[in-house]
């Protein structure tokens, strides 16, 4: 057979086989139609009527594949109608920032008072709480100032004890004067003071009282003898002048007792406010070096011994040390910084925004904003912004904007570069659906449209703009066409075992 012979046979044998291949998927193309026909015509019976508002297959669509899913599946495949809306369409501006410490949580630790560091207590990277002794410091101003405290206490105890004394003497002398200027007995006045303290002023008044009430019986006595001629006018005459310059003497006496009873009482008490103040000023100056009260309280050079000049070092709040420059037996003072503290359960968050930018600061003042940081991939922070800069630096034409982020498991370093996302709004809308509810097989963009009763078609749809939850629709679907947003991978599923079965 020669080669040309051949040659035909092969090209007979192709055209056969193609022929062939097309009825086949002429015939394919017929059933798979007349399938979709028989559904639509069984779908009218009592068990799947369809909604008469459902949208309707195209009956010149190649393209549209109808699957049948009973209602009663849809929970167990997390199936969710829901109907397509028109929505601002919202983007995100990225722009990169920066991790910072949080200042208002940041403290640089100065010792108030010069000395010597006795002991550290804190590492570098420690958490600290708040009142935690970091370093002590051996401070000569401080033992004095303890001491100065110490020995103004025992001066105001025993100048408080004295006053005490004092106000109960002239509290005592001035019941005695009532007595007195009542005419008591004596023995009534005795009997009443046994034991007080009244002090000098006992005797001056009570030996005035008794002389004056001596005198006082004297002209009594001699009053009726000398109307019968038994003693002389003249004696008469000079005991009532007696009696007179008694009860002038005691006049006098008490009011110069008074006198000097309210003076003391003033002194007394002056001289405890006094000691009061200068305890005070040695409380407020110990303080000022960072003591409260209760370690005041505890001051005792008897049983601290050299431990009384020791000045703690204490945390501010809660964090960690994030530098640590002290050493034992290094001399430090109020100029050197021993110590920097960060609370790091927050951080700042900043970026630089360029001028054409500026509307991104007028809408995110107070709002939150999300972070997303290259050394954790899927994973979105929030911060909260709170400055949004009112300066434009004239060499980098940015505005600085400032936000604060929750950090309780220290994720973001200070330090680190992020991306900062600004969501912002179209003014007018589109028709869009969630990103759940968009599928895709072999290349095709679909959603799974709910026809009614327990019928989805598999609707393709032209994509727009994409955000991370939404995905815009140019064409394939209308406003209020009800579809699958949830359980896609379910009724995708019952799709492809259908084709399968085909």
């Amino acid at each position: 057979m020669t080669s040309a012979t051949l040659g035909n046979m092969r090209s007979l044998i192709l055209l056969v086989v193609l022929a062939v291949f097309a009825i086949a998927a002429g015939m394919w193309w017929v059933s798979t139609r007349a399938t979709q026909l028989s559904h639509q015509d069984t779908g009218a019976g009592a068990e799947h009527e369809p909604d008469p508002h459902a949208p309707q297959i195209a009956a010149n669509d190649p393209t549209a594949e109808t699957i049948e899913f009973p209602q009663h599946r849809w929970e167990a495949g997390s199936v969710v109608i829901e109907p397509v809306q028109l929505h601002s369409f919202e983007k995100r501006v990225e722009v990169t920032g920066k991790i910072a410490i949080n200042e208002d949580r940041l403290a640089h630790i100065f010792p108030l008072a010069e000395g010597v560091v006795d002991e550290v207590t804190v590492h570098l990277g420690d958490q600290v709480k708040k009142k935690d002794v970091l370093a002590i410091v051996q401070s000569r101003e401080v033992g004095q100032a303890k001491l100065q405290l110490y020995q103004d206490r025992l001066k105001l105890d025993q100048i408080s004890a004295q006053d005490k004394w004092t106000q109960q003497i002239v509290t005592n002398v001035q019941e005695l004067i009532e007595m007195i200027r009542a005419e008591a007995e004596v023995s009534e006045i005795e009997e009443r003071f046994r034991g007080k303290p009244i002090g000098e002023y006992r005797n001056q008044l009570l030996t005035a009282y008794i002389g004056k009430h001596t005198h006082q019986q004297t002209v009594s006595r001699l009053s009726p003898l000398s109307q019968t001629g038994a003693v002389s006018g003249k004696q008469l005459i000079q005991a009532e002048s007696d009696s007179n310059t008694a009860r002038a003497t005691l006049q006098s006496l008490i009011e110069q007792i008074q006198q000097e009873a309210v003076q003391e009482s003033l002194r007394s008490s002056h001289a405890v406010k006094e000691m009061e103040t200068r305890v005070a000023v040695d409380e407020a100056a110990l303080k000022v070096l960072g003591f409260d009260q209760e370690a005041l309280e505890e001051i005792n050079p008897v049983i601290q011994g050299e431990a009384v000049s020791h000045m703690p070092i204490f945390a501010p709040f809660d964090g960690t040390i994030i530098s640590k420059d002290v050493v034992l037996a290094e001399r430090v003072g109020p100029e050197s910084q021993i110590f920097s503290v960060a609370d790091l359960s927050t951080v700042w968050v900043t970026a630089d925004i360029y001028e054409g930018q500026l509307p991104l600061l007028s809408q995110a003042r107070g709002k939150t904003i999300q972070l997303k940081a290259d050394a954790w991939p899927g994973r979105t922070f929030d911060a909260k912004v709170f400055y949004t800069g009112d300066l434009v630096d004239p060499d980098s034409r940015t505005l600085t904007l400032r936000a604060v982020a929750d950090n309780q498991d220290a994720a973001l370093k200070p330090g680190m570069f992020v991306h900062v996302l600004f969501p912002t709004s179209d003014a007018g809308k589109s028709l869009q659906i969630p990103a759940t509810a968009l599928q895709d097989f072999e290349g095709r963009n679909f959603v799974f449209l709910h026809l009614g009763g327990d019928l989805f078609e598999a609707r393709d749809v032209t994509l727009g703009r994409k955000t991370e939850n939404m995905v815009e629709i140019v064409e394939g679907l209308k406003e209020g066409d009800q579809i699958a947003v949830r359980g896609g991978f379910a009724l995708k599923s019952k799709m492809l075992d259908s084709l399968l079965e085909e």
